[in-house]
């Protein structure tokens, strides 16, 4: 039990470190005004969804040692459950997205960039849209609610989780106000921060 805590603060870790290159070092660098067929099969594009996949997958299994280190706290037990059980999920379902977007996507684009075009127009939302959106917003709001039941255990620093719910606030809010660009980019580095410093708290406590 207390090695899979110490993977899992591990891979929280790797998480935060992955949230930040794929937002910072490399989504700047991503034509998303290009056709949705261009965008996909750029290699920057690719490079960037390995990362975000990474991200995904290791804020996956770090959720489940994050859970098991509350499991003896009594406070707020169903709460715990509850959002561990969202932020799995949307983990889960944000790696399915992430996945395709490597090996399926890409492909089609080269057999049929038209079909790949309408895909991506904004001009309907389709089911692929939904499904993305759906998967983002279970992950986003999975780990918010995830991380304020850790603000509320007081088991773990508070600095961590509360970076992690501000970085996700900051995102939305800082595109607004400027540009997508600039809110990925402060975001990420305070979501990237928030799941290392909470990765280095699970380290310690196995």
């Amino acid at each position: 039990m207390e090695k899979l805590i110490k993977y899992s603060g591990i891979a929280l870790i790797l998480g935060g470190l992955s949230f930040v290159i794929t937002n910072v070092a490399i989504s700047p660098f991503v034509d998303f005004e290009a056709p949705f067929s261009e965008m996909l099969t750029s290699s920057t594009f690719f490079y960037r969804m390995i990362f975000a996949a990474l991200t995904v997958a290791f804020l996956l299994f770090g959720s489940v040692g994050l859970y098991l280190h509350h499991r003896r706290v009594e406070r707020a037990r169903f709460l715990r459950h509850a959002t561990f059980i969202l932020a799995f999920f949307g983990s889960a379902f944000l790696l399915a997205n992430e996945w395709h977007q490597i090996f399926v996507l890409p492909e089609i684009a080269k057999i049929s960039p038209e079909v790949m075009d309408e895909l991506g127009s904004s001009d309907k939302i389709s089911s692929y849209v939904i499904g993305a959106m759906l998967a983002l917003a279970t992950f986003s709001i999975g780990w918010i609610l995830f991380t304020v039941y850790v603000l509320i255990a007081k088991k773990l620093k508070s600095l961590g989780p509360a970076l992690v719910i501000a970085g996700f606030l900051i995102i939305p809010l800082i595109s607004g106000i400027f540009t997508p660009t600039w809110g990925g980019i402060i975001g990420s580095i305070s979501l990237g921060i928030g799941f290392t410093l909470i990765g280095i708290e699970l380290i310690k406590s196995s």
